[in-house]
């Protein structure tokens, strides 16, 4: 019965895989067409990079760029105290893979997960050999699961969430979901609501923690940074998704005849399938790239990954998006760590705890249409004293709750059989 259970999702796997692929090509392999390291992406890895006798591996698994970013504190505190441990961090996407380049020590090996079939996940987990598998936030590969049960490796999820709609879709195929979340020897949810979803699905709750999300620890370790001072007030219009792109625009447009000492980042959620470009030509609307700016124009469009910090050190008022459109929301822990005033749309289910956290204590402002997005923003404008006051509070709520990651180090410890570097 095993057997034809992982046929068959085999089948469906290679199916869904061949049909998305149209549509994340660029993602998976790249935008220059090279397919860099696609052997990577059947468990096939360099040998050099793990050799027989090396330490054990703890192996991070984080599937988008913002679980990269939000995971570094932790990759780094592991790496400081668990000297004797081998990292490996693996990621999905190819800007994924060139920001770990960028990002991580050169003792720190980053490869390409395994698509998830039965005989490449067995192929890479032979190869990493992982003491400890743990997932950055809720991803469920059942042929990577049992081929790590099967080397006895731990695997653990962290900053976990499981939205109502990811619920629901989970929930309808329970009986299979089960055998795969039962792999997972521990459990630790950002909320108590994604606890009890978890549990619903079939996990023992002795396995379910709550702790708080390492996004915060991740805005703290960014607030070490300096910001950044600019002459003119700066608004960045962060992770914009298909369907706001053409209502911001009419609020740059109206922003830039109102106040000429007001300049504008607008930074697409994904490059490959944004219309902002058309979309501000049509509106006559002059803006540069950054690939290519020469700082002549009010108005940017950052048309690279990974960088959005860079403006957020910048910038003094924020809107975080993906949020006025169904889509779940952004992250909107980071633009605190410099204190911005930020302002969220009201479809942030993905972020709701933590924005509730940032409203109840006045570090943000949430808007229900581009109207009032419109009107906020005006409003902040004209409010210098509010906006500070925004950002020192959004701060304070940062300093708060930052501490999931030495959690996370406590939780990890007791899957290993060693001491900590430093510790008796």
């Amino acid at each position: 019965m095993r057997y034809l259970f992982f046929a068959i999702y085999d089948i469906f796997y290679a199916v869904a895989l061949s049909l998305s692929l149209p549509f994340f090509r660029k993602r998976l392999f790249g935008r220059d067409k090279k397919y860099h390291d696609f052997l990577e992406r059947f468990g096939i890895y360099n040998k050099d990079l793990f050799k027989p006798r090396d330490k054990k591996t703890i192996w991070i698994h984080a599937v988008s760029i913002g679980e990269f970013l939000a995971s570094l504190p932790l990759i780094y505190e592991i790496s400081q105290k668990l000297k004797d441990r081998k990292i490996v961090v693996s990621c999905v996407s190819r800007t994924g893979r060139i920001i770990a380049e960028q990002r991580l020590s050169d003792d720190i090996v980053h490869v390409f997960a395994p698509f998830d079939f039965s005989f490449s996940v067995r192929k890479a987990v032979s190869m990493i050999r992982p003491e400890i598998f743990i997932s950055i936030e809720t991803e469920f590969w059942p042929n990577l699961f049992f081929a790590l049960k099967r080397r006895n490796a731990s695997i653990i999820v962290l900053n976990g969430r499981l939205s109502e709609r990811s619920f629901r879709r989970y929930s309808a195929f329970k009986f299979f979901i089960s055998r795969t979340v039962n792999k997972v020897d521990c459990f630790v949810m950002r909320s108590q609501k994604d606890a009890y979803r978890i549990i619903d699905l079939g996990v023992d709750r002795k396995k379910v923690f709550i702790s708080k999300s390492i996004k915060f620890d991740q805005a703290y370790l960014l607030s070490k940074t300096v910001k950044e001072d600019i002459e003119s007030t700066m608004i960045v219009f962060g992770s914009i998704h298909r369907g706001e792109e053409e209502p911001i625009a009419e609020i740059v447009k109206k922003i830039l005849d109102k106040y000429p000492d007001v300049s504008i980042v607008v930074v697409p959620r994904a490059l490959d399938r944004t219309n902002i470009y058309q979309i501000l030509k049509m509106k006559g609307i002059q803006y540069e790239k950054l690939s290519c700016t020469s700082s002549r124009s009010r108005v940017l469009v950052v048309d690279r990954y990974g960088i959005l910090t860079d403006f957020y050190k910048k910038s003094k008022i924020v809107f975080v998006g993906g949020s006025l459109v169904p889509a779940g929301g952004q992250n909107p822990i980071e633009p605190l760590a410099f204190r911005n005033a930020v302002i969220y749309g009201k479809f942030n289910w993905d972020f709701a705890e933590e924005w509730k956290k940032i409203l109840q204590a006045g570090g943000g402002i949430e808007v229900g249409s581009f109207e009032e997005l419109a009107e906020k923003i005006e409003f902040l404008l004209g409010n210098p004293h509010i906006r500070e006051e925004m950002g020192d509070a959004g701060f304070r709520v940062i300093l708060e709750n930052k501490g999931a990651t030495d959690e996370a180090l406590g939780i990890i410890r007791k899957f290993t059989d060693c001491f900590w570097a430093g510790s008796g």
